[in-house]
């Protein structure tokens, strides 16, 4: 599997299809992630962690990949993320209000695995959508 497919089908499987038992099979065991706001943990324990959270928060989060740049080692992808928020999440009760955000994610790959993720998540827009935050008026 070159690292282009190990990603895309890391997203499908993993956080789109919600398959948390398949987690080895794209992350590696010593896996570390680099995101504001997002507490990732480490290694697979940290990943099954927060995918069982995320799942509890938003029973349909979906993720698309609408650009992927293939650089060898490393894979950028621009995601547009969705779902419904039917469970807790950063702090905030359920709304049962959906939303749709943008996502930049840069992972590293070694051997078959992604071994490092960063990126940034915009979620000052699925905050606004959701009706957690408020944004003043523009005058």
């Amino acid at each position: 599997m070159t690292n282009e497919e190990l990603v895309r089908t890391a997203c499908k499987v993993i956080w789109s299809d919600h398959d948390i038992s398949r987690i080895g099979e794209f992350y590696a065991e010593d896996f570390q992630a680099d995101y504001p706001m997002t507490d990732w943990g480490r290694g697979i324990e940290g990943i099954e962690k927060l995918a069982i959270e995320q799942r509890e928060a938003f029973p349909d989060y979906r993720e698309a990949i609408d650009e992927l740049i293939d650089a060898g080692d490393k894979i950028v992808v621009v995601l547009t993320i969705r779902g419904t928020h039917d469970g807790p999440f950063q702090g905030a009760a359920p709304t049962g209000k959906s939303f749709k955000i943008r996502d930049v994610t840069i992972c590293e790959c070694r051997d078959g695995k992604i071994v490092r993720q960063s990126g940034l998540s915009d979620y000052l827009a699925a905050f606004v959508q959701l009706g957690v935050v408020d944004l003043p008026a523009v005058p």
